[in-house]
């Protein structure tokens, strides 16, 4: 279902996404595909549906020459452990940063995609894109460089990455999704990975 963007901004108003937890208001849409299949903003999805990183469309403001403009992508998990119960932090699900314009095919991949991780008996969490302008091409340098692996992606805060590297937030989306049998499967082979998170 295509909505308008002030019809987007009035649901992630109603699903507490914004500004209880992402205070910036869009300025355009940001479209979602895994596989075949285009998101609506808080569709409910299985783990088992995604364990491929997503396709990603936004369209730049030909006004302004965006096609040189450098943009980052965050998705999070900011339901760590449960909803009712959000004591730990973000949890990094994928990012990639340097996108110019919007062809991600060239931009770098900060954090590795991973599906969610949705621990069993927690109900649903909701996981969010943001879509944020960069200021200019970065290097990022102190941030870690994360592969295939569970490390450093737990007690995050996409807010102060954010302010860090003083991006605007441009594009919001999100889904939720609970535990499925993927789930542990997964955190078993995340935990074996021999793959090395390093710091830029």
């Amino acid at each position: 279902m295509d909505l308008s963007l002030n019809e987007e901004i009035e649901k992630l108003k109603s699903n507490e996404i914004i500004p209880n937890i992402i205070k910036s208001i869009p300025n355009r849409s940001l479209k979602v595909k895994f596989g075949i299949r285009y998101i609506d903003i808080g569709d409910k999805l299985m783990p088992i549906a995604i364990k491929e990183r997503p396709g990603i469309e936004y369209l730049l403001n030909q006004d302004n020459n965006e096609k040189n403009q450098f943009f980052s992508l965050i998705l999070v998990s900011v339901d760590e452990p449960s909803k009712i119960n959000r004591l730990e932090g973000e949890f990094k699900q994928w990012i990639m940063v340097n996108i110019k314009g919007n062809d991600l095919s060239k931009a770098d991949e900060l954090v590795k995609y991973i599906q969610p991780l949705p621990l069993i008996g927690t109900g649903l969490h909701r996981y969010i894109f943001i879509l944020c302008k960069q200021p200019s091409k970065l290097d990022f340098i102190g941030e870690f460089k994360i592969p295939f692996n569970i490390e450093k992606r737990k007690d995050w805060s996409s807010e102060q990455f954010i302010k860090k590297w003083n991006l605007t937030v441009e594009g919001i989306n999100y889904f939720e999704c609970e535990y499925d049998d993927s789930v542990e499967k997964l955190m078993t082979e995340l935990i074996d990975s021999k793959e090395k998170t390093k710091q830029i």
